[in-house]
């Protein structure tokens, strides 16, 4: 579709942004009329067809452990280095919430909440990144909005005094920010945070409901953003694309809609990139200043040839027939798609309690479906792994298990449900 009529089209709300519609209503994506053709056919698993090791697929169960967060929206988690088991979960509301493993479940240590999150739709208290020297700086990166037009990465340290949080919360300072004065609504936010090998840490930004945002090599908006976080900003990577001028100095990678989630592994990133029409996508990022074709494209290239962009890794459609549907018995009924991905399992040196069947396999899923999917990063076909409705965040323990995270009460008006925070378990 012409850049031009993409500029026109509001879309589905991303990520875990709006509530499924009606099974009974018609379905008519915002901005096609309505006698206009429905849903383009769902498209294949994209990539070769090698299929995974029969003998010894990954086939997960998730199971709620005991905890008292007391978090009704969690949007991710990250277990801190160099404790014995201490984590960090956030509330899309605002409220950052220390916790420890405690036998076969987690108990809360204590947190605090800021005043001044924005948490309309899928807006709010998104991502947490730790610092790779977290040991001796206590340092966290928390990535959130304040308001419907902006995106902030905030760093906080984690001393709290005499079980007092006030100290952590007065510690905050905000590094980056991206704003879209333009913006309709409260979607297509900041994503994802981390730390990639070099000791840069990266961040997601959706493109703010104004497509050519992300094709603006200026804006930090529908980007994958790489910095140097510093005691009161942040410097420039000297290997980001831009450095000469041409484009946002912050900016690695663009040409995303709503970026919600994603991983650095080995020196790449793998993007969960959420759709408008047809099409979610897994985007392989394997260099600077690679442009992935929003809002030009959508889904794979048509005839194969995406000109100067890059097509994904793997897309999947958004048709209730497709077989990544049909492969999960559990699958949720619902128009609705938001993809996420999560990273292979690391070596800490611990024991590995998946038997080495996570080494080197991707997860990626649905949060509005909940189907969960793996994919070897060196391509293949992709294979069933389990069922996990609205995940929103993964991290490893130190006793080797992932841990994972969904949203609880959701929608908002929903019957009050805390979120539960899972362990990831072999299924056979």
């Amino acid at each position: 579709m012409p850049r031009a009529a993409r500029y026109a089209l509001v879309g589905l709300c991303a990520a875990a942004g709006c509530s499924p519609a009606s099974e009974d209503a018609p379905f008519q994506p915002i901005g096609r009329p309505a006698d206009a053709a429905p849903d383009r056919a769902p498209a294949p698993d994209d990539g070769p067809a090698d299929p995974p090791d029969p003998a010894a697929p990954l086939a997960l169960r998730f199971e709620p452990i005991a905890h008292d967060a007391g978090a009704l929206r969690i949007t991710d988690i990250a277990f801190l280095p160099g404790t014995d088991g201490e984590f960090v979960v956030l509330d899309k509301d605002g409220e950052v919430i220390h916790m420890i493993l405690d036998g076969d479940g987690a108990r809360r240590l204590g947190g605090f909440a800021f005043d001044d999150v924005w948490s309309v739709s899928d807006a709010g208290l998104i991502s947490v990144a730790v610092d790779p020297a977290f040991a001796a700086n206590r340092r966290l990166y928390l990535g959130l909005t304040p308001d419907r037009f902006g995106s902030v990465i905030r760093r906080i340290t984690l001393r709290p005094v005499d079980g007092d949080y006030g100290p952590v919360r007065d510690s905050a300072v905000d590094l980056f920010e991206a704003r879209e004065p333009d913006a309709p609504r409260s979607w297509h936010n900041i994503g994802k945070m981390g730390f990639d090998r070099s000791g840069a840490l990266w961040a997601l930004f959706g493109d703010k409901v104004i497509d050519d945002n992300a094709a603006d090599p200026h804006s930090p908006l529908g980007s994958l953003v790489r910095v140097v976080p510093g005691d009161d900003g942040w410097e420039v990577p000297p290997d980001n694309p831009f450095t000469d001028g041409s484009g946002h100095p912050a900016v690695y990678a663009k040409g995303f809609r709503s970026p919600w989630t994603g991983f650095a592994w080995q020196g790449r990133f793998w993007v969960g990139d959420v759709g408008l029409d047809s099409h979610e996508e897994v985007n392989l990022i394997d260099g600077p200043g690679q442009d992935f074709g929003w809002p030009d494209y959508e889904g794979p290239c048509p005839g194969g040839a995406c000109n100067d962009t890059v097509g994904p890794w793997l897309s999947y459609g958004r048709g209730g027939s497709h077989r990544f549907v049909l492969d999960d018995a559990d699958a949720t009924s619902s128009r609705l798609r938001s993809v996420w991905v999560a990273a292979p399992w690391r070596d800490g040196g611990g024991p590995d309690p998946y038997a080495g069947r996570w080494r080197d396999v991707m997860l990626f899923g649905d949060a509005f479906v909940g189907y969960v999917r793996g994919r070897r990063v060196d391509g293949g076909e992709s294979f069933p792994v389990g069922h996990l409705h609205f995940a929103t965040g993964f991290a490893q323990g130190p006793d080797g298990y992932v841990y994972a995270t969904a949203l609880g009460t959701w929608p908002v008006d929903a019957p009050i449900t805390p979120s539960p925070i899972l362990r990831a378990v072999l299924a056979d």
